[in-house]
């Protein structure tokens, strides 16, 4: 009995255990001054990247309402965070443009609906001709030149449903699906903040021209997110470090505020699809920068 009980006790002080020496320790409530600051932080993080993009909505992760700190957090010490903005595109407008691109890729070549549209403009000619004439020969004339165009009509018609059927029946239609998506905008785009934080940069990550902010890279190839194209700025008094094979780690120096939740740097990564730079680059213009510099010393 005494072993069951002690094998039970056991189990019970088993996951607490694991999870102190997973993170830094047991937590407790901020105080006034480190929960005002932490509260600002999370208002202007919202405040700075709240515009996002039309026909998308966001959803925001790493707002902890429950202001917690750790213990041992010491006044001139760092306190991280980290939040994220999901941004996924309105699936009543994705289906819009999914059918608008479908429409478009089964139309005839530019050569081909410019016929179409001169057969339409002289079929309706002929029809307003043959209404208004009271003779029958020319009546029997303008119908046999519109039987004429409707053939023509028609044959162009069954031309382009052969290109069609050929295009969306290649490959088993892979081809044709993929060139359908690719004309379509992004399902998800995402923005990540790393606060009081040292960070690593890929290796292939290239520098990005964006005016003010000189420690900016953008980065596709050996992403950290598969298929991913990504944009990072660094603010803050960060320091280029140690190398290995995939990244170099920037480190963040810590200026001593008296407060650990108020920011010393951090960094801004924008992401989507690396097929879609324009638009990771659409969203970054949309975040407002100087706002979230001004939380910085």
């Amino acid at each position: 009995m005494k072993r069951c009980l002690m094998l039970a006790m056991i189990c019970l002080l088993l996951p607490s255990a694991l999870a102190f020496a997973d993170g830094e320790g047991p937590t407790r409530d901020m105080n006034p001054g480190e929960r005002s600051a932490y509260e600002l932080v999370k208002k202007t993080v919202r405040e700075a990247t709240s515009a996002g993009l039309v026909n998308y909505t966001s959803s925001f992760s790493g707002f902890d309402d429950r202001n917690q700190i750790f213990e041992r957090m010491k006044s001139d010490q760092m306190f991280q965070m980290t939040f994220a903005v999901n941004y996924t595109i309105s699936s009543e407008f994705m289906q819009k443009q999914s059918v608008a691109a479908v429409m478009a890729r089964t139309k005839g070549t530019p050569q081909q609906e410019a016929r179409r549209a001169v057969l339409q403009a002289k079929h309706a000619e002929l029809t307003k001709a043959r209404n208004k004439t009271k003779d029958r020969g020319e009546k029997d004339r303008i119908r046999a030149e519109l039987k004429t165009v409707n053939d023509e009509e028609n044959r162009l018609t069954a031309e382009i449903a052969a290109q069609i059927q050929a295009w969306s029946t290649k490959g088993g239609g892979v081809p044709a699906m993929q060139e359908i998506a690719s004309g379509l905008p992004p399902q998800e785009l995402n923005i990540r903040l790393q606060i009081n934080q040292d960070v690593y940069v890929g290796n292939k990550a290239k520098p990005y021209q964006l005016a003010g902010y000189p420690m900016t890279f953008e980065q596709s190839e050996g992403s950290p997110d598969s298929g991913s194209y990504w944009v990072s700025v660094l603010l803050g008094p960060f320091e280029k470090g140690k190398k290995n094979d995939e990244s170099t780690l920037y480190t963040l120096r810590n200026t001593p505020l008296g407060v650990p939740t108020k920011p010393r740097g951090l960094m801004l990564v924008v992401s989507g699809p690396k097929e879609k730079p324009e638009k990771v680059k659409e969203l970054l213009e949309k975040v407002d920068l100087k706002k979230l510099n001004s939380l910085l010393p």
